[in-house]
């Protein structure tokens, strides 16, 4: 008899295990269901669809080779390595796992992270998208003295744009102190405050989304960033810059230049309406 009740109990036990599992699994799926249609959801709104598919095809691909790569592996001991081991929240860790209950664990994790990943790109298109058109930028550059670095850069921003309603808007920005050594600081510096300018990454979005199988420095020129979306890169010298406005209709002008100053203005091409 009571061998019976020892059994049944096991029995039990073993089923609320399953069934916690089973709920977990349905929690995660309807999760990740729930992402992908609030990102379909606003594919469907946006214009630049093509960077938005290269987004969703080049995160998948990743999960995709995760799963691919992990399910080679065939003891728990390949599983702590750096790459797994960043996918665990603190209080875990590989031994408190089975081999395939840690292998479902990370592939659930890495999932949840590609999701995340797709919605914070998606939604930095779609800020660009609805940013204003660009009118004109002043960039000034204050140099300083640094008793370790020698001098540091810091580019304030000035950017004018004319928003959705046909108003002239402006937007002011600023670059940390740009420190350190062995590459061009002053283009940090100024690289650091135009990312910030929705409206002067969404002439080179368009231009991307129109052809989005070319690589940046092909459409735009060297200094246009790499991967899918393209921005103003820093460390490759202002003298970078005039070729990649000019691609998008402006002028990248040096206004003023000294040992502690440097000026710039970013203005429409006088061909360009």
């Amino acid at each position: 008899m009571q061998h019976c009740c020892k059994d049944s109990l096991i029995n039990t036990c073993l089923l609320f295990i399953v069934n916690v599992s089973l709920f977990y699994q349905l929690i995660n799926y309807l999760h990740l269901k729930q992402t992908a249609t609030r990102i379909s959801s606003i594919n469907k709104r946006l214009k630049m669809k093509n960077l938005i598919k290269a987004i969703e095809t080049e995160q998948k691909t990743r999960i995709n080779d995760f799963i691919f790569a992990i399910n080679q592996l065939t003891e728990l001991k390949q599983l702590d390595t750096w790459q797994y081991n960043d996918l665990l929240p603190k209080g875990k860790n590989v031994k408190s796992f089975t081999f395939e209950a840690l292998k479902a664990y990370l592939i659930d994790r890495k999932q949840k992270s590609i999701y995340k990943a797709i919605e914070r790109e998606v939604s930095k298109v779609k800020a660009i998208e609805n940013a204003g058109t660009l009118l004109e930028v002043k960039i000034s550059i204050e140099w300083k003295r640094s008793q370790m670095w020698g001098s540091n850069p810091k580019a304030e921003c000035w950017a004018t744009f004319k928003d959705k309603d046909g108003n002239t808007n402006s937007n002011y920005v600023v670059s940390g102190s740009i420190g350190g050594c062995g590459y061009d600081k002053q283009s940090t510096a100024v690289a650091e405050c135009l990312n910030q300018i929705n409206a002067v990454l969404k002439p080179l979005y368009s231009v991307k989304n129109k052809s989005i199988d070319s690589k940046n420095h092909e459409l735009l020129g060297y200094g246009a960033g790499y991967g899918i979306l393209p921005s103003i890169e820093g460390g490759v010298g202002v003298s970078c810059y005039p070729r990649i406005f000019e691609k998008i209709g402006f002028k990248f002008n040096t206004v003023a230049s000294g040992k502690n100053y440097d000026v710039y203005t970013i203005t429409k091409l006088t061909n360009q309406q």
